[in-house]
């Protein structure tokens, strides 16, 4: 235990002194006050192009020289979300959690460098820590990641916890970006199931973009014109939470390498790569016209048998991804969307055994055991138990302040539904109020169902920043 701890004392101070010799940038997604997570809106690229520049003449009196190249913030989030009880099933109160958030970030932006870092703290009070569902939901860690940079003690009914949000270096400049260590990258559109969003994915579930969890990753662009550009993004993986360099494994690594192009009014990608001992690659066309959006996201998986077991990796998957959207009146937005799975696991019980072997892991509740079967077959993939879903969504801003999202996502075969209704309120431009809830429907076939066994919850916070 000490020797992993220096190990990760070491490896935090090489960090530390890379950020100070060359300081670098500001993370590529993050949610904003008046942002909805609900909203299908595009998600913002992880490298955009360069921007063009002003051209207007301060020659007699330059702004810039009193402008510090230091930034610090944060915000303070209370929120309090409520669960439909299940565990025990008589106890007849409704399950009740807060939950306090400080972050605070320091950022560096000076010419082409760019640096910064930022940090959680949390208290989570329930009054159902014996639910099944408090530590999958609230006590769960983001595993094998390079950096070990959070912890947590764990009580009775509360628990503490603290992690490294953002921690990264970067050089940017006309045409070549990299940023190395810990940060978001979202790829392709929409905030429903997207299968193009490889390394840190914004799901349907997640309440506030500020939560998406980053990656401990090198991540390089090079752009051959203000539309057109060649990303490459290598993150490093550990097994079983172990943070020993010399046991590092090139076949536990992501590397995938991504080409976006612009031709008129059509924006074209292509990727291909290895990700979670598995092979990917894919291609996503988003096209303009007559006011409307059109997508077309493909996906395609060949797992690597010589770690994978279950008979699902013996053949690719393909996943694909249909949609349109629309803004009626320039106010009501809409988003429709078919997504197909062609290998559901409806029929084989290893991949719902390994998901729960995850969320134990992830818990603390059990040790990994080599060679992390649960983590790298279950993460970084959309898994669904039937092949279609239906999913859509509408925002509309009832006024200049208030917004309302709801989205759902149909199942099909097996006739089950989960919505999302959401209102967000905008006090002020520091303070930010959400509330909103994701509900379950079952059909008349619960075995089938896609979202069977998952308990309904409403939710609400308020985030202030400073």
């Amino acid at each position: 235990m000490k020797g992993k701890a220096n190990r990760n004392l070491g490896q935090l101070a090489f960090l530390v002194l890379l950020l100070a010799a060359k300081p670098a940038g500001a993370e590529e997604v993050e949610g904003q006050p008046g942002q909805s997570a609900a909203e299908p809106a595009e998600t913002t690229e992880a490298e955009q192009s360069p921007a063009d520049t002003d051209t207007s003449d301060f020659s007699d009196f330059d702004l810039e020289q009193f402008e510090s190249p230091y930034h610090f913030g944060g915000f303070f989030r209370q929120g309090i979300s409520g669960l439909k009880p299940y565990y025990p099933v008589d106890k007849g109160y409704t399950d009740i959690t807060s939950e306090t958030r400080f972050r605070l970030f320091a950022e560096y932006s000076e010419g082409p460098w760019q640096a910064e870092v930022s940090g959680n703290a949390d208290l989570i009070f329930t009054n159902h820590p014996d639910s099944p569902a408090f530590k999958p939901l609230y006590a769960s860690q983001v595993r094998n990641r390079f950096f070990s940079l959070e912890g947590k003690r764990e009580y009775r009914d509360y628990l503490l916890r603290g992690n490294v949000h953002r921690f990264n270096a970067a050089y940017k400049s006309a045409d070549f970006h990299v940023t190395v260590g810990r940060q978001a990258i979202s790829w392709g559109e929409g905030r429903l199931l997207n299968p193009m969003d490889l390394i840190t994915p914004v799901g349907p579930l997640i309440q506030d973009l500020e939560d998406v969890p980053g990656a401990d990753a090198i991540n390089t662009s090079y752009f051959l014109n203000s539309y057109d550009s060649i990303q490459l993004v290598i993150v490093p993986y550990t097994r079983e939470d172990e943070r020993d360099l010399g046991r590092l494994r090139s076949q536990d690594a992501t590397a995938i390498a991504r080409y976006k192009g612009t031709f008129g009014n059509l924006d074209l990608v292509f990727l291909g790569g290895r990700q979670h001992r598995s092979y990917v690659w894919g291609s996503e066309l988003n096209l303009t016209i007559w006011d409307a959006g059109f997508r077309f996201a493909y996906l395609g998986r060949q797992e690597d048998e010589k770690f994978h077991t279950d008979y699902l990796a013996q053949k690719d998957t393909h996943q694909i991804v249909l949609g349109a959207s629309y803004a009626f009146f320039g106010k009501l937005r809409s988003n429709l969307e078919v997504f197909y799975n062609s290998r559901p696991y409806e029929e084989d019980p290893y991949i719902p055994e390994q998901q729960q072997t995850e969320i134990q892991v992830s818990t603390d509740q059990q040790e990994p055991v080599e060679p992390d079967e649960s983590f790298f077959r279950t993460q970084g993939r959309i898994l669904t138990k039937n092949p279609y879903l239906i999913q859509a969504s509408l925002g509309y801003d009832i006024t200049d302040l208030i917004t309302a999202d709801i989205f759902g996502i149909w199942d099909p075969e097996g006739g089950s539904l989960l919505y999302g209704p959401q209102f967000t309120y905008s006090a002020s431009n520091e303070i930010i109020i959400v509330a909103g809830a994701r509900l379950y429907k079952i059909g008349a076939h619960p075995e089938e169902a896609e979202f069977r066994g998952a308990p309904p919850q409403a939710f609400a916070y308020l985030r202030w920043h400073f």
